[in-house]
């Protein structure tokens, strides 16, 4: 009687296990059981890294708008760099005023569950990293021809930026996770009522 008992509760259990590796294939995927993500499944981490975007480019283009502001008041002392440094910090403003475009559109996307809106902002982000990098050396540079010495802006400026993209690329994997599950046909909508 105790063996069949055992054995029963056996069965129902490798019943439990089949039909959920049938109904819910992703399961693993969605909800994996690691040390540092155990609250948030990928689409919160998405949406988290989304809105983390969203908010450090509106400070970003804060920053540099005023950078643009005490540039113009030290025009005499820049010299013929001016006009490099101030196009360097136009060019920073604007991948940042881009990302802001695209994390809007990211977060769109992401509550859809539309790929097509989030494949952009991915593409955006590494492209717009780079070519920030190139814009910050080179405003750097320049004023460290008039200064003669990378001063503590400077200093502060490749900090920032270093730890951005840091944030940045922990962002973009949260992301790529997310898309790749929507390409393999995860969803997190609730189930669909079907009328007869």
């Amino acid at each position: 009687m105790l063996v069949s008992c055992y054995s029963v509760v056996q069965f129902r259990c490798h019943v439990r296990a089949m039909k959920s590796s049938l109904l819910y294939p992703y399961e693993s995927l969605v909800f994996r059981r690691s040390c540092c993500c155990r609250l948030l499944n990928p689409k919160q981490t998405a949406l988290t890294a989304a809105i983390y975007t969203l908010s450090v480019s509106i400070l970003v283009v804060l920053i540099y708008s005023w950078r643009i502001g005490v540039n113009a008041k030290k025009y005499t002392l820049l010299e013929d760099v001016y006009y490099g440094v101030q196009v360097a910090y136009l060019t920073i403003i604007s991948t940042q005023l881009f990302t802001i475009a695209l994390s809007i559109i990211l977060i769109i996307g992401i509550i859809k569950e539309n790929i097509s809106l989030v494949i952009p902002w991915i593409v955006g982000l590494i492209t717009f990293i780079a070519l920030e990098a190139v814009a910050m050396v080179y405003s750097n540079v320049l004023r460290d021809h008039v200064n003669r010495e990378f001063d503590g802006l400077c200093k502060a400026e490749v900090a920032f930026f270093i730890s951005r993209t840091v944030a940045n690329v922990a962002a973009l994997s949260a992301v790529m996770r997310f898309s790749n599950l929507l390409r393999a046909g995860v969803s997190w909508k609730g189930p669909e009522n079907i009328e007869l």
